[in-house]
């Protein structure tokens, strides 16, 4: 099972508090903010956090401010998140948070030596 990134976790759980103190269904939330259940369902399954329109739009409804339903500092100190991919034999990396250059080179270094020992050295797919 992948471990759910914290910052997801306390979006959900800050979702959730405020539809409960509210009395509010995920499909009335859906409903008032003119989103899709499933968009909801994907919030309070952690498998996405909402955009700045989408968090407006839910705001509005439940009554409170972003800041309420976004951690205010960084909740984790992961910069990189590892997702299944589609293609058997591939992973997604994720970046969560913007990265100064010196940084994000040497992930992308670090990425591109993995590539090349996956690959058997030429830097193509097997």
């Amino acid at each position: 099972m992948m471990n759910v990134p914290t910052d997801r976790k306390f979006f959900r759980d800050a979702l959730v508090g405020k539809m409960k103190e509210l009395g509010i269904s995920g499909a009335e939330l859906a409903r008032k903010s003119k989103l899709s259940k499933d968009a909801i369902s994907t919030y309070t399954t952690m498998r996405s956090l909402p955009g700045p329109k989408t968090l407006a739009r839910l705001c509005a409804v439940l009554k409170c401010k972003p800041t309420d339903l976004l951690p205010t500092h960084p909740v984790s100190e992961t910069v990189l998140e590892m997702r299944d991919h589609s293609k058997p034999g591939y992973k997604l990396l994720v970046v969560k948070m913007p990265l100064p250059l010196e940084d994000a080179l040497k992930h992308y270094k670090l990425l591109a030596q993995i590539e090349q020992e996956h690959s058997g050295g030429n830097g193509h797919d097997k």
